[in-house]
């Protein structure tokens, strides 16, 4: 466990430490090369992508069935756009009229495979034509309503009272022209928006009359509102968390460095690696969404740190007397290999994400590991380079050179040590040192306040460690007791802003009698035929009793309205009838060409949420199973996709905390060589500070949400990092310096505090920014992870530094042969 001997690994980040340093102009080369083509190809292939639907797998039943309905060769069904028409005289011909216009207005467009409206119920109970009078429409409008049930329900949603109507504009998929693309293309159009402002423009080319209020609204309509902000309200935040990082980075390491300029060295390796990450992204073919910009400031903040842990070390050697190249080489070879250790923690923590059956989670996990790789692999070779570049030879050298505090130290402790082993031998616990022993001349009177006070807090620590670890059990206990307990998000609209948007949506939920549609695919070989169109109706009678569904709505509703409520004998006149309803105004089902061994049922359900939508999915498909049992069926819809999405943040929260912890303990049980230590790091760090946020997240209400469930594997990863840092250093004074557990663990935490802290609270206050945005999704975001990097920061200078000093009070995980020579 020293640094005698072989040592393959350190001596090769030695000699890469020597080439960088002893190279400058090639290691600037290349990454010169490697960040032009970086961003050449995120300029390229990087854009923004929005819509729920990112959050389902493009592979998974759920995502085709969802296709299928929206294709434009298929259903071309899915979406719709409502246009609210409020007035105190809605029965009056001229306002049925407007409503005729505006119909046919949205009709022109050539975007909307149907558009129904009032207008089409009056004409259909008057012969084609709009009646003169009021009292010819009321009629009108009773006629068509007493036809059947399922048109009544379909009369009873576009005039859901006696002041509303609504027009419904429905559409699948829509090709976006390029024009719609914004910030240079960075911003695809979305068919929300091409057709909401379609939709706005043509309502703007009807003259309406003065007592008629007219709202374009729906969720295609809010989705395009919030979506819209994201972008800009993203970019304005980051801009303000960069500025706090870079802020942060400057107070924490002024008092460290002797020229303050110089802290943009560990900032702007940090920001090649960004850059290299961006890259990484266009490479394979990931976009930014929600999710995927919070990895900008992870990977910014654990880039920080990796650069910061060598940065400080460099200045360490140099005050030891070593030359340029000479400091970099031993600043590579110690802090490299902590580094290292680090950065396999980091990306396994991180990795874990790969299990989340959330595509956007999935590529998170991915982009950040890839940037703590490189932010790793730059701090090696251009921060080293960078550090002797710009070596001014400003640093104090009139401390002991390291030989010199090796010897007089290893001479010191040797007979100590010894003794604590030979007591150990007598199954005693070994000779614990006082907590004010100050031996090592860590602390003196001319140090930093900043050192003082985590000497001082090193010291307490030390004098009562058991209370510490009676704090870090109730700690994980109380996390494991509540962990279950916080809420989680289950409805979609919760995600988003309060706008005037989600206003409109919210009064037209409450107002209109079926605001969502679920759809049932059905498929057979024999699709129109009357024995499936009989079990079709089956199903869709059974299903109308249910307590949710207000009408269904097929081709086989309309057969049988044509026909009186029975469905045809002969599959001729089938077919005929099919056909002549296809183009509908009241009722159209499109046409069958494209769709020959299939049709789709539309069902009209009520403003049902949360575990209620499950319910009736289930429902639906129990259902189907009874009536449609020879022909495939599929359930789908937006409200179908949405509560896909939900379930899937709950079911992939557990199985991603389990994997990351256990991968973790694994693989540093194999790279430290033991399993104390190992099981040290994640119980004391990890666990602890994934116990302390749900405890945070269930006492502030902050719900489980696609972001928020990534918490667990940052806290691991970033938890982790700083643990080793301050547990490698602590070994480090042990083994190499000869020091006390209690002088090395002091030492440990005051040369890691400026770092190790710094780059933490740039990641915690970065992250706070997010805390202030109008998204509640992003801003219980920003919170969760502030928590996560402030606990993280707790735990690896209390709870691990506790333990640490009692596993070496009384086991011998820490002993140590010295060399008598």
């Amino acid at each position: 466990m020293t640094d005698d001997g072989p040592t393959p690994l350190r001596d090769g980040l030695e000699r890469l430490g020597r080439f960088s340093a002893e190279n400058r102009r090639t290691v600037f080369s290349v990454v010169a090369v490697l960040v032009v083509v970086s961003l050449a190809i995120a300029g390229l292939s990087v854009q923004m992508s929005l819509g729920m639907e990112l959050y389902i797998d493009d592979s998974s039943q759920t995502n085709q069935n969802w296709q299928e309905v929206k294709a434009d060769d298929a259903f071309d069904l899915g979406n719709n756009v409502f246009v609210m028409i409020e007035t105190d005289h809605l029965y009056e011909p001229e306002t049925i009229r407007t409503i005729d216009r505006l119909d046919r207005r949205y009709t022109a467009t050539d975007k909307f495979s149907s558009v129904t409206s009032l207008a089409d119920v009056v004409k259909r109970g008057n012969g084609g034509e709009i009646p003169a009078t009021e009292r010819e429409v009321r009629a009108a409008i009773n006629r068509v309503e007493s036809t059947d049930t399922s048109t009544a329900a379909l009369v009873n949603n576009v005039n859901p009272d006696r002041e509303t109507a609504l027009i419904v504009a429905t559409y699948g998929q829509v090709d976006v022209p390029d024009a719609e693309d914004q910030y240079l293309g960075f911003l695809p159009g979305t068919a929300a928006g091409y057709l909401t402002d379609k939709v706005s423009d043509a309502t703007d080319h009807v003259t309406v009359p003065p007592h008629v209020d007219v709202t374009v609204t729906g969720a295609p309509v809010f989705e395009n509102a919030a979506f819209g902000l994201m972008l800009p309200e993203m970019i304005q935040l980051f801009a303000v968390a960069f500025a706090i990082i870079f802020s942060v980075v400057f107070l924490v390491m002024r008092g460290r460095l002797y020229r303050t300029w110089k802290v943009f060295l560990p900032v702007g390796t940090a920001l090649v690696a960004l850059m290299y990450m961006l890259g990484m992204m266009g490479i394979v073919g990931f976009n930014f969404n929600a999710i995927m910009l919070g990895v900008l400031p992870i990977a910014l903040g654990l880039g920080i740190d990796f650069s910061l842990q060598l940065h400080t070390r460099y200045i360490e050697e140099r005050e030891k007397g070593r030359e340029p190249v000479d400091a970099a080489a031993s600043a590579a070879r110690t802090t490299g290999n902590t580094l290292l250790l680090a950065m396999a923690t980091t990306s396994i923590g991180l990795g874990a994400l790969l299990v989340s059956a959330v595509p956007p989670t999935r590529q998170l996990g991915a982009t950040a590991a890839f940037g703590v790789i490189a932010a790793t692999a730059l701090s090696l070779t251009l921060l080293v380079a960078l550090l002797v570049q710009c070596d001014d030879d400003e640093y104090d050298q009139t401390g002991p050179t390291a030989s010199d505090t090796t010897e007089a130290t290893a001479a010191a402790t040797a007979a100590e040590r010894n003794s604590s082993t030979d007591s150990k031998n007598k199954n005693s616990p070994s000779p614990e040192p006082s907590a004010n022993d100050q031996s090592s001349g860590v602390l003196s009177d001319d140090e930093p306040a900043f050192e003082r006070f985590i000497g001082t807090l090193s010291s307490g620590i030390a004098a009562s460690p058991l209370i510490v670890i009676l704090l870090m059990i109730a700690a994980i206990g109380g996390g494991a007791a509540v962990y279950h307990d916080v809420p989680t998000t289950q409805e979609m609209l919760d995600y988003w802003p309060d706008i005037e948007q989600r206003d409109d949506l919210e009064e037209l939920e409450s107002t209109a009698q079926s605001p969502n549609v679920i759809y049932l695919l059905v498929e057979s070989k024999d699709a129109y035929s009357p024995t499936t169109f009989r079990r079709a109706s089956a199903f869709e009678t059974a299903i109308e009793d249910h307590d949710d569904v207000n009408a269904a709505m097929s081709s086989v509703t309309a057969v049988e309205m044509a026909t009186g409520g029975d469905i045809p004998e002969r599959r001729t006149r089938l077919i005929d009838t099919v056909d002549r309803q296809a183009a509908s105004d009241l009722m159209p089902v499109g046409s069958r060409e494209d769709t020959p061994d299939r049709f789709v049922i539309q069902l009209f359900v009520d403003d049902i949420e949360g575990e209620e939508v499950r319910h009736l999915i289930d429902d639906t498909e129990a259902t189907a199973d009874r009536h449609l049992v020879t022909e495939r069926t599929a359930v789908t819809g937006k409200p179908v996709v949405n509560r896909n999405v939900i379930e899937n943040v709950t079911s992939g929260r557990d199985p991603m905390t389990v994997l990351s912890f256990g991968l973790a303990t694994v693989f540093l049980a194999l790279a430290l060589r033991s399993v104390r230590e190992s099981v040290l790091l994640v119980v004391s760090v990890a666990i602890s500070a994934v116990m302390l946020i749900s405890i945070a997240m269930y006492l502030l209400g902050i719900p489980w949400n696609p972001l928020t469930v990534a918490t667990g594997s940052i806290a691991l990863g970033a938890g982790i990092t700083y643990g080793i840092h301050v547990h490698e250093r602590f070994k480090e004074e042990l083994f190499e310096r000869g020091s006390t557990p209690v002088v090395a663990m002091r030492e440990a935490m005051v040369r890691k505090s400026r770092p190790v802290i710094g780059s933490g609270a740039t990641t915690l206050f970065g992250f706070g920014a997010l805390g202030i945005s109008q998204f509640p999704v992003l801003a219980n975001f920003g919170i969760a992870v502030a928590l996560a990097m402030t606990f993280a920061l707790v735990t690896a200078f209390v709870f691990l530094p506790a333990s640490a000093l009692l596993l070496a009070r009384w086991t011998n995980t820490y002993d140590i042969v010295v060399d008598s020579t």
